[in-house]
């Protein structure tokens, strides 16, 4: 061929020496037809104006002097392309999910420090990571601009953002096990017919389920079906406590949401488990139980509002009290007209989600949510959570700032907390939704409301909020606690947290941590209060491994200075060593009896 012969071609093999990595791990050469092809198919936009593009593009490659691109890098300079043709809705449709390499050095290295799990452990990280592209992919194709915004500007918070795709809680009754049989791959569930299948099924089922529920599972009516299964009366402790001990067992070595409830109503099975958890050290599981079998015990709640049968929850929604009352006021407007536009937006969340996980459920058989169907799920029944955050400080906005603990305070918020509470009953007798006013672990929301708060509204905010704003340690009071900072009566506080639970469908808990269990009137807690836990810190070595009561910096026993302390927290005790500054802070506000 002559020299001017190849000059003719000398465009095609310029093209053919840039290549495109792909994000398969695939090495293709440069073909701008696949931006025209993921344009039109992905986005929308017009054959036209996708071939136009595809030729910018081209040209900004080839005159860079790049030899090897990478398909995120194209998918940038495409939604460069899209802006400057102000074609947003088809750039957010374009857009790829995703972590940046600093993040994820970060996450490798620092994963366990900064999201610490029962056992931290490599590959722990990839939940995380998945976590994160799972809340980006919620908060772009599930819920419009609107809705996201509302979640990232602190008007509410959106609890089962990194889990889109599943229900964020059960309630799960083991009579359902009864009859249950499944099998898929390796899983393979026969209907029960002993005692001991029933409990190994049990046990499968426990440690699947972290995979299939966003935030955790509560069982109940579990001796009820030991019962049916032909357990005596004598035997009945030691199996429910050898169910719960190996369950927690099988269940330690994953990452996240290993804390599991376990509801008990026989007086003689609550002190076996309870003398089990002590003496294996569990401390991560939750045992619940009704007022008339309740006493004072770490490891023991009292919960009188525990659904009878099995109820998912599909999502659950925190609302910011302090940033509606300080909205209310900057805006000229009422504390209830505030509510009802909050609790519009909050039913639309709701109804996005039920649309996406009936898609999701709709794939069978073998789909994502097989399990749950097989377990009775129904996205189109399962309730959904209000929970309201803040209450404390809602009410000290309206009093400006003021801290007395007069009857003023307590009677406003009793009373906006009825106004909440009828709102969320209205909206469920429409049948549109049903909606439970609940509680929720609001960790991360108490601080997210806290801080976007000052940084938008400083002069109310700040005179509120709890905490070092100086360092950013800063949060609201979680659910509808009244938490005072001057010396309150144990009667009173439980009169006050009382009233405001039984307005709850699913009631907040009252922590309060004692030194001396054996002074504890038990009646002023069982008369009053619907969910409580009493508790104590405890300090475990880990030289001798013995775990004494109380907060140690050396070990009582072999004096070693390698001794961790743990405290409950909303997922079961948790090591003081994981806590950030915030929740140590949060925590330090519990009375002492």
């Amino acid at each position: 061929m002559k020299k001017e012969d190849r000059k003719l071609f000398s465009h095609r093999f310029h093209e053919e020496s840039i290549f495109v990595h792909t994000t398969d791990e695939d090495l293709n050469p440069w073909d701008r037809t696949r931006i025209v092809a993921v344009l039109v198919n992905e986005t929308g936009i017009s054959y036209q104006l996708a071939d136009k593009i595809s030729e910018e593009i081209q040209t900004t490659v080839f005159s860079s002097g790049i030899r090897v691109v990478t398909s995120e890098l194209v998918r940038e300079l495409v939604n460069a392309k899209l802006i400057e043709y102000r074609f947003e809705k088809a750039r957010e449709r374009n857009k790829r999910l995703g972590l940046s390499l600093h993040d994820v050095e970060g996450l490798l290295r620092f994963s366990a420090t900064h999201y610490p799990g029962p056992v931290p452990s490599p590959a722990g990280t990839g939940m995380i990571m998945s976590d994160v592209l799972k809340r980006q992919f919620a908060l772009s194709d599930i819920y419009p601009a609107h809705l996201h915004r509302m979640h990232l500007e602190g008007r509410f918070h959106v609890h089962g953002l990194s889990t889109p795709d599943r229900p964020w809680k059960v309630y799960l009754n083991a009579g359902d096990l009864l009859k249950f049989s499944y099998g898929v791959g390796g899983l393979v569930l026969e209907k029960p017919g002993t005692p001991e299948c029933f409990i190994g099924n049990f046990q499968k089922l426990n440690a699947l389920l972290s995979g299939f529920v966003g935030n955790g599972v509560h069982w109940i009516g579990i001796e009820e079906a030991l019962l049916v299964l032909g357990t005596s009366d004598e035997e009945l402790p030691d199996q429910c406590a050898e169910l719960v001990q190996s369950s927690m067992i099988a269940l330690s070595a994953v990452q996240k949401g290993t804390a599991r409830t376990f509801h008990f109503s026989r007086p003689q099975v609550i002190q076996r488990v309870i003398s089990r958890m002590r003496e294996e050290k569990i401390l991560n599981a939750i045992i619940t139980t009704e007022s008339e079998n309740w006493f004072s015990s770490p490891f023991l709640v009292l919960n009188n509002k525990v659904p009878k049968e099995t109820t998912y929850i599909l999502e659950a929604i925190s609302l910011n009290l302090p940033g509606l009352a300080i909205r209310s006021i900057v805006e000229d407007t009422t504390p209830e007209v505030e509510l009802k536009r909050l609790m519009a937006k909050a039913l639309a969340v709701f109804a996005r989600k039920r649309v996406f996980l009936e898609k999701v459920s709709a794939v069978r058989p073998g789909g994502p949510l097989d399990l749950l169907n097989h377990l009775g799920f129904n996205p189109s029944l399962s309730p959904c959570v209000i929970a309201v955050c803040g209450l404390n400080e809602w009410s000290r906005v309206l009093l400006d700032g003021d801290m007395d603990e007069g009857p003023d305070r307590f009677t406003r918020a009793d009373e906006f907390l009825s106004t909440i509470r009828r709102q969320v009953s209205e909206e469920s007798e429409r049948g549109k939704i049903k909606l439970f006013l609940g509680t929720v672990d609001q960790g991360e929301a108490v601080y997210r409301f806290a801080r976007l708060d000052l940084k938008f509204q400083p002069f109310y905010a700040s005179r509120v909020l709890n905490g070092e704003i100086r360092d950013g340690s800063v949060y609201y009071t979680r659910d509808a606690a009244l938490p005072s900072d001057k010396p309150l009566d144990i009667n009173r506080k439980c009169e006050i947290e009382g009233t405001f639970q039984r307005k709850f469908d699913l009631p907040f808990r009252t922590v309060l941590k004692y030194l001396d269990p054996e002074q504890l009137p038990v009646s002023h807690f069982t008369e009053t209060l619907q969910h409580l836990l009493l508790t104590q810190d405890f300090s475990i070595c880990y030289n001798c491994f013995i775990m004494e009561s109380g907060v140690y910096q050396t070990c009582p026993k072999c004096h070693s200075t390698e001794v961790a302390t743990y405290s409950s927290g909303c997922e079961g005790y948790e090591c003081a060593l994981g806590q950030t500054r915030t929740e140590g802070m949060e925590n330090s506000r519990f009375f002492f009896y």
